[in-house]
């Protein structure tokens, strides 16, 4: 059967049963878009009221976080090296010894030095109080404070209720035990010993307050992870430290007392080296005390023995005539006690791994930058260990160097200690001529100028040793930290966190995207026809047409002098018929389904009252023998019908009755529901009575049995001129679509109607020239009235 070609209203066309769009998809797939964004507008503004209204409870009741700034100045003493041409490779970035500011940069990070600070100002212990939505932390206006005699350092986050009783007393309890006591008691607990302390200052303002005790190493971690320590750039010595913290006042305290620490580290390391220098001058002090005593007790000794009474002269004269060679000998002398003392101290592999003294050195500037290059060493090796195990690659470098220079210092020491020694043998040698005049003194007198000689050296000795005691002690108390302070702890008057206008942008986001994305959902997953533009593409039969949804709850909504969309809808119907049924001898339309509930007797029975109203004779035949219901709704009596026609039982007046839709419609109705229907439709007498029927109407209407189920629509389609395929809208399934492929080639041109098309999901194609946006339009108005008023 040849298909006619026709042109529908809504801008498409179809050839030879195939559908072909008069814009390019990608126009009609943003137009479906917007159009779905449009009709559900409503709800798009909802959600983006209520995410911006989550929003701003979330902004309302979001701990802040502010940032603490300080910056801190280094001396940077930065260490040269030993390769040749070293200064060219740093110019070029090509050998880059770590300065100093980078070692200090990871001490002030440490973690140890963040432990002192947690354990000194009790960071591990917060105070809360209990709010509307969330507790707030309490700091600087504690009315008590919980302090713990012995804490187990590997206790997990445990929480304490305090319940003042009055000014005396109060309840202390967890969630499994609860306790009594008195302010300033001592109580045992599971985590350790502790005390609970009134603070009098502060009022007691709340009916129960929480402490939270965390472990010091998780606090640690916590408060490691909120610290930043940078250095701007290469070309200063200074560094910037930022911590986050919710509470601007403590996060100021907690970065003053980490810099305050610090700085007390930094002097600790300086004190150590005129720590070590004292202790080796007191020892050397008490030693030369014992030698100093023992000669002057030798020398009262000797007088008393002697009965001298006064030979001061005489020793002048002797000690004058020594000259200049017997103070070189006593300078040379202090000096082989003092390199002899060193070099001992030295090769003690006790004190490989403690600085050199230096106040008490020879004043040899070989030997004193050597000494100083060690004890820098020594330091810095200590500093990185704060930070650093001893296999680091780093400390086993200085290890390397320490152990250089302690060769050069004991090679230093012994060419040094030799040439006194060589220089004292010369200066004996000058004292033997010496000795020869004395001898010439009488005896007594010689072995007095002996003894005079032995305490001169030991008090010389004993003088410059307490000499250098004082200077190291005035050192010692002169001592600064190694880091200046240019920017004490401050915080930002505003918080960083949150951040209300990029909350809000997420909310705006999170609210456009949410309806969206549920849209989106709902399509991927349905299963149903959605659309037109759905509906072809899935299947190249054409659609005629597209009937709204019944809002009347009525079988016939078409009647005369009423123009509601669905009711045009029908007449836009009728109007396709004709471009398909040409011919006046095609009169047979057969209306067919996937399944039953999707509209055939309501559209067929409109269809033939929309005809009815033009003024020509219409039939409406109840095919569907199986399940008939247009009788029914109609109110008209189903006893005689086709069912009794068809086995001569009735005649063929008989079984034509007024519909009561219209003058010009009439109705056959199915009759009694018979045991073989199929069988029924394949007899002689059906294809007469179409034969027959055709002569007295203009049109019939041919409502039949779900084609998907049975086949009793296929067994009618040799006697139609045109099949309608109804579909709903919703509720047929996109696998049952298929099926019209199939019967594009077994029943006569084949065209399908989406039955049930709410409101706004078509663009005025049998709408009545587009009204029914507007209606879409007020009834998203109506929905989002009814929401707020809810």
């Amino acid at each position: 059967m040849q298909e006619n070609k026709y042109q529908s209203f809504n801008g498409k066309y179809q050839v030879n049963g195939n559908s072909h769009s008069a814009q390019p998809e990608a126009s009609l797939d943003l137009r479906k878009l917007l159009d779905r964004l449009g009709r559900s507008w409503y709800w798009f503004l909802l959600s983006v009221i209520l995410c911006c209204s989550l929003g701003f409870i979330y902004l309302r009741y979001a701990s802040p976080g502010y940032k603490i700034n300080a910056k801190i100045l280094v001396e940077d003493q930065a260490k040269g090296t030993n390769i040749p041409g070293a200064e060219i490779l740093q110019q070029m970035e090509m050998f880059n010894n770590k300065s100093s500011v980078d070692n200090e940069l990871e001490i002030i990070t440490s973690r140890s030095l963040m432990e002192k600070v947690v354990r000194d100002q009790h960071l591990n212990i917060r105070y809360l109080i209990e709010g509307r939505l969330k507790k707030t932390e309490l700091y600087g206006n504690v009315p008590f404070t919980m302090n713990w005699l012995t804490l187990k350092d590997s206790v997990a986050l445990a929480n304490y209720t305090v319940k003042p009783l009055g000014k005396d007393s109060f309840a202390l309890s967890t969630p499994q035990w609860n306790r009594h006591a008195a302010w300033g008691d001592t109580i045992q607990v599971a985590a350790g010993l502790l005390r609970m302390d009134r603070n009098s200052d502060y009022a007691l303002d709340h009916s129960e307050y929480t402490v939270e005790v965390a472990a010091v190493d998780k606090t640690v971690a916590d408060y490691q992870r909120q610290l930043e320590a940078s250095i701007p750039n290469k070309q200063v010595s200074t560094i910037d430290l930022t911590l986050s913290s919710e509470i601007p006042k403590k996060g100021e305290m907690v970065l003053n007392k980490l810099i305050d620490a610090y700085k007390r580290a930094s002097v600790d390391d300086k004190n150590r080296i005129a720590d070590s220098t004292i202790a080796f001058i007191d020892v050397r002090l008490g030693i030369v005390t014992g030698e100093l005593s023992g000669v002057e007790k030798n020398i009262q000794r000797f007088k008393e023995a002697n009965q001298l009474a006064d030979i001061s002269e005489q020793a002048k004269q002797l000690v004058a005539g020594t000259g200049d060679s017997r103070k070189q000998l006593i300078d040379n002398q202090v000096k082989l006690n003092v390199v002899q003392s060193l070099e001992n101290y030295v090769r003690d592999e006790k004190n490989n791994k403690r600085v050199v003294p230096a106040a008490i050195v020879v004043q040899d500037p070989t030997f004193i930058g050597i000494v100083e290059k060690y004890n820098t060493l020594q330091l810095e090796r200590e500093r990185l260990l704060l930070a650093n195990t001893e296999g680091n690659p780093m400390i086993r470098n200085i290890d390397g160097q320490l152990a250089g220079l302690r060769g050069d210092l004991l090679s230093n020491l012994s060419t040094f200690r030799k040439g006194l020694e060589l220089s004292m043998e010369a200066l004996q040698q000058d004292a033997g001529l010496l000795n020869a005049q004395i001898q010439k003194v009488p005896k007594t007198e010689r072995v007095y100028l002996d003894y005079s000689r032995q305490q001169a050296i030991k008090q010389e000795l004993y003088l410059y040793l307490l000499k250098k005691r004082e200077e190291s002690a005035i050192s010692k108390s002169s001592n600064l930290a190694i880091a200046k302070v240019i920017d004490a702890a401050k915080s930002d008057p505003k918080p960083f966190k949150p951040k209300g206008l990029f909350i809000y942008l997420i909310a705006f986001i999170f609210g456009m995207g949410l309806p969206a994305g549920l849209f989106y959902l709902g399509d991927l997953l349905n299963r149903r026809i959605r659309s037109r533009e759905e509906l072809q593409s899935l299947t190249p039969v054409p659609v005629l047409a597209e009937i709204g949804h019944n809002t009347e709850g009525e079988l016939v909504v078409v009647r005369k002098d009423v123009r509601t969309p669905l009711v045009e809808q029908f007449r836009a119907l009728r109007t396709n018929l004709q471009f398909i049924m040409a011919n006046p001898q095609e009169k047979v339309i057969l209306l067919t389904s996937s399944m039953s509930g999707e509209g055939k007797s309501f559209v067929a029975t409109n269809l033939a009252a929309v005809i009815a109203l033009s003024g020509k004779r219409v039939l409406l035949m109840e095919m569907d023998l199986r399940k008939p219901k247009i009788s029914e709704n109609l109110g008209l009596s189903n006893h005689t019908g086709f069912s009794t026609y068809a086995i001569g039982k009735s005649a063929l007046d008989s079984v034509l009755k007024p519909s009561g839709i219209h003058e010009n419609c009439w109705l056959m109705s199915s009759g009694p529901i018979p045991p073989n229907p199929a069988e029924l439709l394949l007899m002689e007498n059906t294809g007469l009575l179409f034969a027959e029927l055709r002569k007295m109407f203009d049109y019939i209407i041919v409502d039949t049995a779900p084609v998907g189920l049975v086949t009793d629509a296929q067994l009618l389609g040799r006697l139609a001129d045109a099949s309608l395929y109804l579909m709903r809208q919703g509720y047929t399934f996109k696998e049952q679509v298929k099926l019209t492929r199939d019967l594009q080639n077994k029943m006569p041109r084949l065209n399908i109607i989406l039955n049930d098309v709410k409101q706004g999901t078509s663009y005025g194609y049998g709408y009545g020239y587009g009204y029914g946006i507007e209606e879409e339009d007020n009834k998203g108005m109506k929905k989002l009235k009814k929401v707020f008023s809810k």
